[in-house]
């Protein structure tokens, strides 16, 4: 039997041998029962409460998805490694067997294989998330006495060191002094950043213009908006700590933690006066500007999603690029910290258009792309093994690397540096293995041929401007899923010129549009390169995978792998 394994360690053991010690087990099982091990898959320092942070668990799980199916069965030591929720567990063997892909679980002898372990997968998936809240209440516990005697709680406040706290004859087996704690004191150069803050808040400066002079002061970190309205609020620059006000939890959907306000009688409280950084006065001043403001702005604008809302991307940092002002896109990082140079803003209406045409053009061009390379692509059972390869020569790379950095900097001696001599050897020559065998399954691949409708193609893309103009929300679905990313870079200043009269302009107005019998918005789409306030170039980066998807609901049936981006300016 062709056999997948896959390995975890969580974030609460942090042991990279855990993962070998997990592959030495399935290694001996499988020798001992003649099953073949063809791909591995892991997870390092992630927790099994949230699968969908497991990349690797994800990619094991593309893998048994594809048709056919690389191997049978995906091995792990313990059934725990697979996930620590009984939701999360039971969905995951579900899909495996409606797939044909069995779960062994080698140290808890279970194999979904089998319909007599349903019962034994529900109580040793049950007894997995029970051993995850027995250990939140025990850290909780543990985190709630420390706090009681005056110990930091974890979690690190600007403005603030911690340092440990020692009693005399308590240490480990080696002697070493262990702390029994962390005392919270203030670090005077932070703080006084905070006083600076506060007082900027007092005076009248917003939250981004606040941000903006800290960046381009030297204070060893990056200032963010939303960083200075939670530290405004943080009641212990006046010495007032809290602890066990918020209850954190895993949404049942998305996966990820949220916290809930618990009661009020369930919190705990101490003052502390040497941990003040914040005067009284000060801090009324703020509090009071903050709670003026909240009545100030209780009519809130709705939270929009436009049609290319999550895709655009800022060439300079990296950033994304969103709303900025009343129908114009700008690089947040630059209007809300000035941590980016790139000051360019655009209409809406403008670059919609542009994408939308764009991927109108290109896309026959990508879909043939596709077919050409689906010829070229290796087949299924070849593909997670040479993932693995890839992902391995990468460790060893790295790994090589830094034992020869060691011997460079002369910190091996004698005997020591002879073995990372050997060692480094060692895994250059298993680099040159992995490196041949990649080639050889390489030459070996035979292509696969694909076939696409070029009739409905050509018709899908006739239809496609209307169809993502009409409806924003399924307009947007599609270019989530077609496109990966629209990476936008500014470029120099130029004269705005009207593109009917060629009359040179500072502004283009709705007036003078209205001279020629064109409405604001409708000139925007007609000249898009009036709604960009300067020189721009746009990269379109289609994804593979989501043209496949997109192929199977217009009935085209095409394979996928990277190429070239589309790249214009204006």
């Amino acid at each position: 039997m062709r056999i997948a394994f896959y390995g975890r360690y969580s974030s609460d053991n942090q042991r990279d041998t855990s993962i070998d010690d997990q592959q030495r087990v399935v290694h001996r099982w499988a020798e001992a029962h003649g099953h073949e091990l063809v791909v591995e898959f892991s997870d390092a320092a992630i927790s099994g409460a949230n699968i969908r942070l497991l990349n690797g668990l994800q990619e094991a799980l593309r893998s048994a998805f594809t048709r056919p199916a690389p191997f049978e069965a995906i091995v792990v030591d313990q059934l725990s490694r697979l996930s620590r929720d009984v939701g999360d567990t039971d969905a995951i063997i579900k899909r495996l067997r409606f797939s044909g892909v069995r779960v062994i679980a080698v140290a808890d002898g279970i194999d979904t294989g089998d319909d007599t372990t349903k019962v034994s997968v529900t109580v040793k998936s049950l007894v997995n998330e029970l051993y995850l809240d027995d250990l939140r209440k025990t850290t909780k516990r543990g985190l709630d006495g420390r706090f009681l005697k005056g110990y930091a709680t974890g979690g690190r406040t600007y403005g603030y060191r911690s340092e440990p706290v020692f009693e005399a004859g308590r240490s480990d087996s080696h002697g070493q002094l262990v702390p029994i704690g962390y005392r919270m004191l203030i670090d005077q150069p932070e703080a006084a950043v905070v006083r600076e803050i506060f007082q900027l808040f007092r005076e009248g400066l917003a939250e981004k213009a606040i941000a903006k002079r800290l960046n381009t002061q030297v204070t060893g970190r990056s200032w963010r908006p939303n960083t200075i309205y939670l530290m405004l609020q943080n009641s212990k620059y006046i010495g007032h700590l809290y602890f066990n006000r918020r209850d954190w939890r895993k949404h049942p959907e998305t996966g990820r933690r949220v916290y809930r306000w618990r009661p009020r009688d369930q919190w705990e409280s101490r003052v502390n006066e040497s941990l003040r950084i914040v005067d009284d006065e000060t801090w009324e001043a703020v509090q009071r500007r903050l709670r003026t403001r909240q009545r100030l702005f209780t009519r809130r604008r709705s939270a929009t999603a436009h049609l290319l809302s999550g895709l655009l991307i800022c060439d300079r940092c990296g950033g994304r690029l969103s709303i900025v002002a009343k129908n114009y896109y700008g690089c947040r990082n630059h209007a809300e910290s000035g941590t980016c140079p790139n000051d360019l803003r655009f209409r809406r209406e403008s670059i919609e258009e542009l994408v939308i045409r764009e991927l109108a053009r290109h896309l026959p061009g990508y879909i043939e792309s596709l077919r050409i390379a689906a010829g070229q692509r290796l087949p299924p059972s070849l593909g997670p093994q040479l993932a693995t390869r890839r992902r391995q020569l990468t460790q060893l790379r790295r790994q090589a690397e830094g034992v020869m950095r060691a011997i460079q900097q002369g910190r091996l001696q004698g005997r020591a540096l002879q073995e990372a001599l050997s060692t480094y050897q060692d895994v250059w020559s298993r680099v040159e293995q992995l490196e041949q065998e990649s080639q050889s399954a390489a030459l070996e691949s035979e292509p696969t041929e694909i076939h696409y409708d070029r009739e409905v193609v050509e018709d899908f893309v006739t239809r496609l401007p209307e169809a993502l103009r009409a409806d924003t929300r399924l307009g947007r679905e599609f270019l989530r899923e077609t496109l990966h990313y629209v990476r936008v870079t500014d470029g120099e200043d130029r004269q705005r010129m009207c593109p009917i009269c060629n009359q040179t302009l500072g502004k283009i107005t709705p007036q003078h549009l209205a001279r020629h019998g064109v409405a604001l918005r409708e000139g925007y789409r007609s000249f898009p390169e009036l709604g960009f306030t300067k020189g721009a170039r746009l990269v379109i980066q289609p994804s593979p995978e989501g043209l496949l998807n997109t192929g199977e609901v217009f009935g085209l049936v095409v394979a996928g792998v990277g190429f070239e981006p589309t790249t214009f300016g204006l």
